[in-house]
């Protein structure tokens, strides 16, 4: 017991001192003049989450007062907790402009030269996915962080912002207005807004999608995690009858979180054996799992969405198809309680089937109220990616003046 209290009291003091430490780069960036153009890192991993940062980068490719790098880190194995050793040709291939830095290179990391960067994004807010030398906190000792959140925010739970994360952002970009301001009360600056709520990509992006529903093709998106803390997961309850479920002239495909597998099986909730056998079942049912890296590709061509909660849920909401929402009790962000009156709710399996028997028959009740919550609260998102970039290119002037100054 005292053990644990001692522990615990290292553990607060040690933060305090991080975001003392915090505190004291984010104001020694507010006086330091940046390049011309301005040099922009984008630190990418992960693919499924690339439509984010995308839009942002390819603006800044076009635009000549920037010049945009991809830096490019190796997956995490959250079963092994090691990555991988080298970078996937993903993003290699994403690269507009050539500027493209590999952070590791068969199973040796790269020496890069963060100074030289006036800004640089991070995908993710969980620093034990990245090595020691890419985590927040190094990356805010040596140059401004920036961060716009890889998922729109669905749940109000001070879970999802850790400090050793948003405590280095020197400039973030959020979703909502109530998550905006309490991030800026958290982590106050003296001479600059840290935080800004000017949309989200990712919102940008749900208004681009192809809006002709052909009420056939079904996406079945599952949550990873069976936690109730941050959003259950209700796989175990609809794969089988969903797996036997006749779609008639339609088709199932399931696009798993890319997290799930790995953690049923780290947590115990299948077993190798058991997730080859429900591949087999899907595959002789003539289930599709999704090959897309992009989910943006797969929604394009999907009609009826069936989902736990996610930020795939207003994305896909965006495109004025149907969506059948498997309900977490918990407290909505604004923006997700604007679109529960759009959704089909479907608690139990007898609820799931008749809505999905309902949609794939052509009958959707709710299209209109769809509509009206879309051109209500949704269409001042459509240049949110040009906004962020705005910001960006306006804090860098204000430090062009404020160096000319010191």
């Amino acid at each position: 017991m005292a053990d644990s209290a001692f522990k615990e009291a290292l553990r607060k003091a040690k933060h305090r001192l991080d975001a003392q430490g915090a505190k004291r780069f984010i104001r020694e960036f507010e006086s330091k003049p940046v390049g011309d153009p301005v040099k922009v890192g984008f630190i990418v991993q992960m693919p499924e989450v690339w439509h984010v940062l995308e839009p942002v980068y390819k603006i800044m490719c076009g635009d000549k007062h920037f010049e945009p790098w991809l830096i490019i880190i190796p997956a995490y194995d959250i079963k092994s907790r090691t990555f991988e050793d080298n970078v996937s040709d993903y993003f290699v291939n994403e690269c507009v402009n050539g500027n493209v830095i590999t952070a590791i290179r068969d199973g040796a990391w790269c020496d890069i030269d963060l100074q030289g960067f006036d800004y640089v994004f991070l995908q993710r807010p969980y620093n034990e996915y990245y090595p020691a030398h890419l985590k927040s906190g190094e990356i805010a000792r040596q140059t401004r962080l920036c961060y716009i959140t890889y998922a729109t925010h669905e749940i109000i739970h001070d879970d999802e912002y850790p400090n050793d994360f948003f405590e280095n952002v020197y400039l973030g970009f959020m979703e909502d207005d109530a998550l905006t301001d309490m991030l800026n009360k958290r982590y106050s600056s003296g001479t600059h807004r840290r935080y800004f709520n000017v949309g989200h990509p990712a919102y940008e992006n749900g208004l681009k999608l192809d809006k002709e529903c052909g009420y056939s093709s079904v996406l079945w998106a599952p949550r990873w995690s069976t936690d109730p803390a941050v959003g259950v997961s209700h796989f175990s309850d609809y794969c089988k009858p969903l797996t036997g479920f006749d779609m008639g002239s339609g088709s199932l495909t399931v696009r798993p979180h890319p997290m799930m597998w790995d953690n049923f099986i780290k947590k115990g909730v299948m077993t190798e054996e058991e997730k080859a056998e429900i591949l087999s079942d899907w595959d002789n049912a003539g289930i599709k799992t999704d090959p897309n890296k992009s989910i943006l590709d797969t929604f394009n061509t999907t009609d009826i969405l069936i989902s736990d909660i996610s930020s795939v849920v207003p994305m896909f909401f965006l495109s004025g198809k149907p969506v059948i929402y498997c309900p977490f009790d918990c407290d909505y962000t604004d923006v997700f309680r604007k679109i529960l009156p759009g959704l089909y709710k479907a608690y139990d399996w007898d609820e799931l089937s008749k809505a999905l028997k309902m949609l794939l028959s052509g009958e959707d009740p709710l299209r209109e109220e769809r509509l009206r919550i879309l051109n209500e609260s949704f269409l001042k998102y459509n240049h949110s990616s040009e906004a962020i970039v705005e910001e960006i290119y306006k804090n860098s002037t204000e430090h062009k003046k404020r160096g000319l100054d010191t």
